[in-house]
């Protein structure tokens, strides 16, 4: 089995970030349409943290810093809006359940591997030494 570059692996995990912060069940933002401003909002940070580690506004420490900062948001407002709606009207919620362990398990491998790329690894266009 060939394994993946550094570079290929960077963009596998950007793509679960981005998976586990918008990953959610129609279902959750009819009954809950405030919760509705959280994935986009969480999507605007994860932005603003690759334009600022690619621009140079950011170190690459800190970049990888708010990368993680942003996913370990997502499973605590994922853990908080779990219990409270995991049953409705007497009913358990088990889309929304798996749902939300699908997420925060994405979220959790992402920071476990994004700290262990080099951080040379994170800024998307290479620089010449």
């Amino acid at each position: 089995m060939k394994k993946l570059s550094d570079r290929a692996m960077l963009f596998l995990i950007l793509a679960l970030q981005l998976i586990a912060v918008i990953i959610y069940p129609p279902s959750f933002f009819q009954a809950n349409p405030q919760a509705a401003i959280l994935p986009p909002s969480l999507t605007l940070l994860f932005v603003i943290a690759l334009v600022l580690l690619n621009t140079g506004a950011l170190d690459l420490m800190a970049g990888r810093s708010f990368l993680v900062f942003i996913q370990g948001i997502n499973i605590i407002m994922r853990l908080m809006m779990l219990f409270p709606h995991l049953k409705t009207n007497g009913q358990w919620d088990f889309v929304l359940l798996i749902i939300a362990l699908v997420a925060m398990g994405l979220s959790w491998f992402t920071i476990v591997q994004i700290e262990q790329l080099p951080l040379s690894v994170l800024r998307f266009k290479r620089v010449e030494e």
